[in-house]
C-alpha cells in the first residue's frame, strides 16, 4: 500500500467582474461582484454553490468557490473534512493511505496492518513487547495463565487445549503424584530453561514496517 498526496486541480478560477456579465444561471448583472468562471461560463458565488460545486464526501455539503477543496480519485471534501477515519487526525496537507475506500494516515495504517493480540484483541504496534507461540501472538503482558491469571509472559507454561497454565497451576490441577512420595509427576513444560527443549516460541518487540 502506497502513501498518496491529495490532489486539487480546481476547473473554474474566481474573479470579480470589470465588464458588464451576467450570472450564466440566474441571470444577475456580475459587474463589481465576486464571480466564478466554470466551464466556459460566468456564474455568482450563489448559483455556482447550487448548481457548480462538488459535494464533500464526508459532510454531504457543497463545497463552496471561497472554500479550500481536496481532491483524490473523483471524490471531494472540504480541506477541513479530509480527515483520517480512525484517529480524526486533519490529513489536509499530510501524506494518508487509502484502504476500502476509507482514507487513513500513515500511523493508524500500520496499527489496522499490525497482528492483534490473542488476548485483548488490540493491535501489536512498534515497541510492544509480545511473545509468539505456534502462530498466535499476545502482548507479554497478555500471555497470562488460564486458572491463576498471573502472567507467564516468557516464562515456563503447559499448553492444554485452548487454555495456558504455568508450571504451579498444571502441576496442581493436571499432574499425577507419586503413590509413594505423593510428588508430582511433572513432565517439562514449553519453555523450559534445559538444553534439551530449546522451545517453540518467540518473545520479542514489535518494530516499524520497514
Amino acid at each position: 500500500m502506497a502513501s498518496h498526496r491529495h490532489s486539487g486541480p480546481f476547473s473554474y478560477k474566481v474573479g470579480t467582474m470589470a465588464e458588464k456579465f451576467n450570472c450564466h444561471y440566474c441571470r444577475d448583472a456580475l459587474q463589481g461582484k465576486k464571480y466564478v468562471q466554470k466551464d466556459g461560463h460566468h456564474c455568482c458565488l450563489k448559483c455556482f454553490d447550487k448548481f457548480c460545486a462538488n459535494t464533500c464526501v464526508e459532510c454531504r455539503k457543497p463545497i463552496g468557490a471561497d472554500a479550500k477543496e481536496v481532491h483524490y480519485k473523483n471524490r471531494y471534501w472540504h480541506d477541513t473534512c479530509f480527515r483520517c477515519a480512525k484517529c480524526l487526525r486533519s490529513l489536509a496537507n499530510e501524506t494518508f493511505v487509502a484502504k476500502d475506500n476509507k482514507i487513513l494516515c500513515n500511523k493508524c495504517t500500520t496499527r489496522e496492518d499490525s497482528p492483534k493480540c490473542k488476548g485483548c484483541f488490540k493491535p501489536i504496534v512498534a515497541g510492544d513487547q509480545n511473545v509468539e507461540y505456534k502462530g498466535t501472538v499476545w502482548h507479554k503482558e497478555c500471555f497470562t495463565c488460564s486458572n491463576c491469571k498471573q502472567v507467564i509472559g516468557t516464562g515456563s507454561f503447559f499448553p492444554k487445549g485452548e487454555d495456558f497454565y504455568c508450571v504451579t497451576c498444571h502441576e496442581t490441577k493436571f499432574a499425577k503424584h507419586c503413590v509413594k512420595c505423593n510428588k508430582g509427576l511433572v513432565k517439562a513444560p514449553v519453555w523450559w530453561p534445559m538444553k534439551d527443549n530449546p522451545g517453540t516460541t518467540t518473545a520479542s518487540t514489535a518494530k516499524n514496517a520497514p
